[in-house]
């Protein structure tokens, strides 16, 4: 399982499941130091490993950088 950014990586490498979403350069997880926001991504991506049931399975996570309110989603998911 992987964690990527852009999409262009992803399909230039083909590792078998990824998890991507379009944060900056270097940030793959989420901002330093926002723990909220690493969490959701990681939740997310752990997700993957256990519904992914094909190879090559790419799943673009639908965060924006800096626009969701991360507590608030980990709050709802109890």
């Amino acid at each position: 399982m992987i964690a990527m950014m852009y999409r262009q990586g992803v399909d230039a490498l083909r590792p078998p499941r990824v998890a991507y979403a379009r944060f900056p350069f270097g940030q793959p997880l989420g901002e330093p130091g926002n723990v909220d926001q690493q969490r959701v991504f990681i939740e997310d991506a752990l997700e993957l490993l256990t519904t992914a049931t094909e190879p090559g399975t790419i799943e673009a996570l639908p965060y924006r950088w800096c626009r969701e309110d991360y507590a608030k989603i980990r709050k709802e998911r109890g």
